[in-house]
């Protein structure tokens, strides 16, 4: 998939490409108007992590050269999509131009006619993408995790969260990528309307597994596998009523805001989950007061944990000592 920011001038550059189309098996997700880089891949780019594909228009953006630049650098430490940027008339010997290169990024529209630029554009999008210039190649940190034995059968646990949007999927997929690296079998099954399967089964060239796909040992589907499996991780994302999964499941994780403007609806999901055992995860707290939210929301059925920033939607580690710290009671051994 394909995530294009654009200008309001450029809002049908990459219209001629067809890749707007219905059946399209790279589909282009548009968003027009004036945005700040850094603050897009702070509080927007979360919703946006599965996107293998994202194309800046440059003009739309209103960082200084250098801010952009900066940005990019940020960009691709915390996301892994590859970036097309489309700014018309950058000069190669430019300051912007060579920061792109060093950041690792080849794909660089820089010409004024509009034959040329589609052609640039058609170029970075193929499979090889621009080959014409040599960015600098980004090495990926070698990543080495504790591998544990996992004696339980079907242990069901259900995600979900206190209003739409709060990391339901991102924590349900996140826990069951960290399961899968450290040993267990895992199902994870989407019970909401989100509809993000089918798109990760495109952009992460996932297998083909009956009814699911299997990707990096989790299996992804809609309804679990008939294998037994140690783990089933239920995706129900935001819920005004406990269905029978979330009644029923050996671990219940309730996401939850602590900001102003979140805690009403955790408030009120605390309350529907009273005298239910659960894990109350709370991402994007500020670590001077988590401590004053731990107090305020744990009691003796609700145990207050918090999520760490989660960069690439199948990054298991940047949680888990969070998720360890949940699950230890099933390791062999422990």
């Amino acid at each position: 998939m394909i995530l294009y920011l654009s200008s309001t001038q450029h809002t049908n550059l990459l219209d001629f490409t067809g890749l707007y189309d219905n059946d399209s098996e790279l589909p282009i997700k548009k968003m027009v108007g004036n945005f700040v880089l850094k603050q897009f891949i702070i509080y927007d780019m979360r919703n946006f992590s599965h996107f293998s594909e994202v194309v800046l228009d440059r003009i739309a953006f209103g960082d200084s050269d250098e801010e952009f630049a900066e940005a990019i650098e940020e960009f691709l430490t915390m996301y892994s999509p590859r970036i097309t940027v489309i700014c018309e008339g950058l000069r190669q010997d430019s300051n912007l131009f060579q920061s792109l290169l060093n950041s690792g990024v080849g794909n660089i529209v820089c010409d004024t006619e509009i034959a040329a630029i589609q052609r640039e554009i058609a170029e970075c999008l193929s499979k090889q993408g621009m080959t014409r210039y040599q960015p600098k190649e980004r090495v990926k940190k070698a990543e080495g995790c504790k591998r544990y034995r996992f004696d339980c059968e079907n242990i069901h646990i259900a995600v979900i969260s206190s209003q739409p949007r709060m990391g339901a999927t991102t924590t349900a997929i996140g826990l069951s990528s960290w399961l899968a690296a450290v040993g267990a079998s895992v199902c994870y099954i989407e019970e909401n309307d989100s509809g993000i399967l089918t798109g990760m089964a495109a952009d992460y060239d996932m297998e083909q597994a009956g009814d699911g796909w299997r990707l990096d040992g989790v299996y992804y589907g809609n309804s679990p596998i008939k294998e037994p499996a140690n783990f089933i991780v239920h995706d129900i994302g935001f819920t005004t009523s406990l269905n029978k999964t979330v009644q029923t499941a050996d671990m219940l994780l309730a996401v939850c805001g602590t900001k102003p403007y979140e805690l009403p609806h955790s408030m009120l999901l605390m309350k529907r989950l009273e005298t239910m055992d659960a894990y109350v995860l709370c991402p994007f707290t500020h670590e001077k007061v988590k401590g004053d939210y731990a107090a305020f929301l744990q009691n003796d059925f609700h145990k207050v944990l918090f999520l760490e920033y989660q960069p690439e939607l199948t990054d298991g580690m940047s949680n888990a000592k969070t998720y360890k710290t949940m699950l230890t009671k099933y390791i062999a051994g422990a």
